[in-house]
């Protein structure tokens, strides 16, 4: 099989996506990595532990998406699949494999990093406002967040959340992006990045979030009824930022692809 750019199945760059729990899956980031020619290959951690692949394995990968889970950090020891996605995260943090972390996927990010977990200082559920820092701007990967910000005239942009974890910013990351406090996306080193929110998921998902936790929201305080609205009000321009952060990213993967595959030539 060949791909509207001309490389087949076996010469596309692959790319690790990790999914966790069977309602949250790549989504809305899906379509621009693979419009980019990247191939995806999915771990389901739950139903498929023997696809795990081998930490050596890292550099087998031009890339790795780790998303959500209902699972902590701290949830470790319950969850064998736990310990080995953090080692491989640290094996491409080592080898420079490019690796965006989503909600969950960010927090274990940190954590292979050596950073300490933390409650979020308030949960986080439905609709809340991010606000950009400068150095969003510049940033290969959430520059097109940034520019959104700007056109609204106050660098915030808003995002969907799903938690009450958070943690401390890694050393020597970047902080890209907060609200009060709470880390909502940082860059660590030059090829990862992890986002606090749920940006792939789309209405569909939103809604579904948002019907089959009634009892989190009550408890962090958040009427259901106005994140629906939210939701219809937001989508469009949601779907739009998911599809150019996602191609952003799979320009930094192939980059990064296209630099390993030269020095191996």
């Amino acid at each position: 099989m060949t791909t509207a750019a001309g490389a087949t199945a076996h010469q596309r760059p692959r790319v690790l996506v990790v999914l966790h729990d069977v309602d949250d899956n790549l989504g809305e980031i899906a379509p621009p990595l693979a419009e980019a020619g990247l191939q995806l290959e999915v771990w389901d951690v739950e139903r498929d532990p023997g696809a795990a692949p081998s930490v050596d394995a890292v550099l087998d990968y031009a890339g790795i998406v780790s998303l959500g889970a209902y699972a902590g950090v701290l949830d470790e020891a319950d969850h064998a699949w736990m310990p080995h996605e953090k080692a491989l995260m640290a094996a491409a943090l080592e080898h420079e494999v490019p690796v965006l972390g989503l909600c969950f996927g960010s927090q274990l990010l940190a954590a292979a990093a050596g950073a300490a977990f933390m409650p979020s200082p308030r949960p986080e559920f439905g609709w809340t406002r991010a606000r950009l820092t400068r150095a969003a701007a510049d940033d290969p990967v959430l520059a097109p967040l940034a520019r959104h910000g700007a056109q609204r005239g106050d660098n915030e942009v808003d995002v969907f959340h799903y938690h009450s974890d958070s943690h401390e910013l890694p050393e020597g990351a970047v902080l890209l992006a907060e609200t009060d406090g709470i880390i909502e996306a940082y860059r660590l080193g030059s090829c990862a990045w992890g986002l606090q929110f749920h940006l792939e998921v789309g209405l569909a998902t939103q809604l579904a979030w948002i019907a089959g936790a009634e009892r989190a929201f009550a408890t962090a305080g958040v009427d259901r009824d106005e994140q629906r609205e939210r939701s219809h009000e937001n989508w469009r321009d949601y779907r739009s930022l998911a599809h150019e952060l996602g191609a952003a990213f799979a320009q930094h993967v192939l980059s990064r692809a296209s630099r390993s595959a030269a020095l191996g030539a």
